[in-house]
């Protein structure tokens, strides 16, 4: 799949909550910047991740989210990992949880155990998310996401990338619980 399929499926997430039926008090956007760790291959990177949500709330207590993180991957030869999740969670006064399907597009460089080398593809995943307000629309946001990167490589032993970050997070528009 190309990175233009992945964007027109990103957008038909987000025009499918438009054009369900809500009350502007339902709809919420965030946005911020995480910095962690991502493991693919035999070396774990550093990561620097700017991300948005959509939000929607269903119910009082729950609601969905359409959430994309762009992560870049510094160093000599500079990774991008971008990351689309439509997730549901759970809403209490002061954060939320939420957890969900995501797929990512990738091109980073990966180094196993004998050799490095620079891979690209799309990658099926999950990704569970917290979100805590401590002061107004302020807060802090962590993240673990698990991805399946597709085929068989030397360079990418298992499949796996995992990839956990925390970093500030702030909430336009909306109404908190």
């Amino acid at each position: 799949m190309s990175m233009r399929a992945h964007g027109n499926v990103g957008l038909l997430c987000a025009c499918a909550l438009v054009l369900v039926p809500a009350s502007a008090q339902a709809l919420e956007f965030t946005g911020g910047v995480s910095v962690g760790g991502i493991q693919v291959g035999t070396e774990p990177k550093l990561a620097v991740s700017p991300f948005a949500g959509w939000l929607w709330r269903k119910e009082r207590d729950f609601r969905i989210e359409v959430h994309n993180m762009l992560s870049i991957i510094p160093g000599a030869r500079v990774g991008v990992y971008d990351r689309t999740a439509v997730t549901v969670g759970y809403v209490t006064k002061t954060g939320n949880v939420s957890l969900g399907p995501a797929l990512s597009l990738y091109s980073m460089p990966v180094c196993g155990a004998v050799l490095c080398n620079r891979v690209m593809g799309l990658a099926p995943g999950g990704r569970a998310q917290s979100d805590w307000y401590f002061a107004g629309r302020l807060g802090v946001s962590t993240s673990l996401n698990v991805d399946w990167a597709g085929g068989s490589s030397r360079v990418l032993p298992g499949s796996v990338v995992v990839m956990v970050t925390a970093g500030p997070i702030w909430r336009f528009g909306g109404e908190s619980k």
